[in-house]
């Protein structure tokens, strides 16, 4: 299963509400399993909900399902997930831009950036063609004051370029160190331990 336990169960719930709204409460298990199949096949070309890539796959079968349920909220929600996640990865590029600068001033180097690209004042009003043309040239400004300012050169050396949104830049006068946070294991993995009674 490629998908997290949340994503399943965000599915199955809707799904429920897909099935109540187009099948009789006679409808058979196959035909539900049927349609069910159909669906994720016609949005993401696989038939099964365990080979659904967590990302741009599980947003069309989303809103798939969300047509098929006629949940007006959740097809909103599930059309413009992309956006979201690259509006996101925008606001966590100017907060590490701030980071490296030493001074919590990444917005107005966006806002900056945006105006000489010729585009509106806020990411709300970018066109989705160019949401993430603009996180592309929000990470290349990062990475050129990691390499510039501050020579950094890569992850070889220890100093990691690549973008990651969880790292946190550090600031100790001219320096500047990073923080990545420790994984998050799954609560699932981990052993169960149990009280004995006696």
């Amino acid at each position: 299963m490629l998908l997290s336990r949340e994503q399943q169960g965000m599915f199955w719930a809707l799904w429920s509400k897909a099935e109540a709204e187009v099948f009789p409460v006679t409808a058979t298990r196959f035909e539900r399993d049927a349609l069910r199949r159909s669906t994720i096949k016609e949005a993401c070309g696989v038939i099964s909900l365990k080979e659904v890539r967590p990302s741009g796959d599980f947003d069309r079968v989303m809103l798939a399902v969300a047509t098929m349920a006629c949940d007006y909220q959740a097809m909103a929600y599930w059309c413009n997930a992309s956006d979201r996640r690259t509006a996101f990865m925008i606001g966590e590029c100017a907060r590490q831009i701030g980071e490296i600068d030493g001074e919590p001033k990444g917005w107005e180097y966006c806002r900056a950036l945006f105006n000489q690209a010729r585009l509106p004042a806020s990411w709300m009003d970018i066109s989705d063609a160019l949401l993430f043309a603009t996180f592309k040239m929000l990470d290349t400004h990062r990475r050129r004051m990691l390499k510039r300012d501050h020579g950094w050169r890569g992850a070889r050396a220890g100093q990691p370029l690549g973008f990651s949104p969880d790292r946190i830049y550090i600031r100790r006068g001219f320096l500047v160190d990073y923080s990545d946070p420790l994984p998050v294991s799954d609560p699932a993995d981990e052993p169960v331990k149990r009280a004995v009674s006696a």
